[in-house]
């Protein structure tokens, strides 16, 4: 990723932290880093349910697999969302790279908000990312564009991670993350096009910021195996809760699963 003179940041953190300790690194890097706090390596299987189409109120529930891996400070796979990194500061407290993640689309038949309207493709967004390791959390910043040309727009997101709970029997992450799509990226899954509506006038959505907030946890099950889980609602922008297909201003996302820490 695109980022700032490796002398002024190492300046700052040394200054914010002057007695980051290793355990606190590990919590912070290890648990508050992954989107299931394992702590290490993991792969497992999960069920998840999110809205069928942008903002409504039906579910759509799909089995996906987990993966977690870490290749040093070289590459990763977390969750949905695969990354490499240009720059480790000397106590890995910050990290630089580029990152890449799925946009789901949606079936227009699974709503009759859409029914009639051309389905939204499955796109891919990457950018550049930062991960700043502080006493209090994690925080993550990206800058994504629409790789794939579906809406050919452009989305950033700063996320702050804390961890609640870090025993070795159950962990706990909280989160909070506000998220900015411009109007290219809201008007292909949040709006209509003038061949979609009754009138031929198009419904064009703005750009817009959202806000989330959640839990995520993992209970260990024998030596390896391991219960996870996370919650999460998001406050849609105005302008997404305002589009004409939205059915709702809040969207709820859950998902559990069952894996194995490597």
């Amino acid at each position: 990723m695109t980022f700032f003179q490796k002398s002024v940041l190492g300046a700052l953190l040394a200054g914010l932290l002057p007695a980051y300790s290793a355990m606190a690194q590990s919590v912070a890097e290890k648990q508050a880093q992954q989107p299931i706090p394992s702590g290490s390596n993991f792969l497992g299987l999960g069920i998840g349910a999110f809205p069928k189409t942008s903002g409504s109120s039906d579910l759509r529930v799909m089995v996906l697999p987990v993966v977690q891996y870490s290749w040093g400070s070289v590459a990763y796979v977390s969750g949905l969302k695969a990354g490499v990194w240009g720059f480790t500061s000397e106590d890995k407290s910050l990290r630089i790279g580029l990152y890449a993640e799925p946009r789901f689309g949606y079936d227009a038949s699974d709503n009759v908000r859409t029914a009639g309207m051309a389905d939204r493709e499955f796109g891919l967004d990457a950018g550049p990312n930062l991960r700043w390791t502080t006493p209090a959390g994690v925080v993550n910043l990206e800058y994504g564009f629409d790789v794939t040309g579906r809406s050919n727009g452009q989305a950033a997101q700063v996320q702050f991670i804390r961890p609640l709970i870090t025993g070795q029997g159950f962990r706990l992450n909280g989160l909070a993350s506000a998220s900015w799509q411009n109007a290219a990226m809201n008007n292909y899954y949040w709006g209509m096009r003038a061949s979609e509506t009754t009138d031929g006038l198009a419904r064009n959505v703005g750009a817009g910021v959202g806000f989330s907030a959640g839990l995520t946890g993992l209970y260990t099950v024998g030596a390896t195996g391991a219960l996870f889980f996370g919650v999460s609602v998001n406050r849609l922008s105005d302008a997404q809760a305002n589009s004409p297909i939205a059915e709702r201003s809040y969207t709820p996302l859950m998902y559990l699963g069952y894996g194995w820490r490597m």
